[in-house]
């Protein structure tokens, strides 16, 4: 958090909100800011709202109901995986970011190897297998294991930040390196 508070943003949108985990820690951090939340799970922001986020729009990542510049900063937390069409969500943040605006990307990322192998067998093995017995819900963490293997390598997703015009700032490693928080700016 204190990457993007750190900033004293004005304006935040927090994109694929859900039910409003890092909205509801902005508005705690930084009261004084605007907080817009957008998912397009409409019973996912109505939790959110009950939890007192109070700004929410349902919305689209790829088609952004905002002006060109209109945030200073830009939160998405483990939801840039799931996206149709990776490369026009990018642009989209970027085009609603101010110049030197910033965009903090929580995600999972691909374990170095010796670790991979061990992480790969965990994804798509021991984990789905717990989930269906425990839970009946072994396709929903297969599809999991899917999109987080799909996801590109730390160098290739620092590419495609660039592409659209967002230079690294800092990339922070946390869960043993299975996270990392990017943070860019808008050049």
């Amino acid at each position: 958090m204190s990457s993007v508070t750190a900033h004293s943003p004005a304006r935040i949108l927090d994109l694929a909100c859900g039910s409003g985990d890092v909205a509801t820690l902005l508005l705690q951090s930084l009261p004084s800011a605007q907080v817009v939340g957008l998912d397009f799970c409409r019973p996912l922001l109505q939790q959110a709202q009950v939890r007192g986020v109070a700004q929410l729009i349902e919305g689209d990542a790829l088609h952004l109901p905002f002006s060109d510049g209109t945030f200073d900063i830009v939160t998405l937390a483990f939801g840039l995986r799931n996206f149709a069409d990776r490369p026009r969500a990018l642009r989209e943040i970027a085009r609603v970011l101010r110049t030197g605006g910033h965009f903090a990307l929580l995600e999972f990322s691909p374990p170095p190897f010796p670790w991979k192998l061990f992480w790969d067998f965990y994804l798509f093995y021991f984990m789905p297998a717990v989930a269906q017995l425990l839970t009946r819900q072994g396709e929903s963490f297969r599809y999991l294991a899917r999109s987080i293997s799909a996801f590109p390598s730390p160098e290739n997703l620092r590419l495609e930040l660039e592409s659209v015009g967002l230079k690294a700032v800092s990339v922070r490693s946390m869960s043993a390196g299975l996270v990392k928080l990017n943070l860019s700016t808008l050049k």
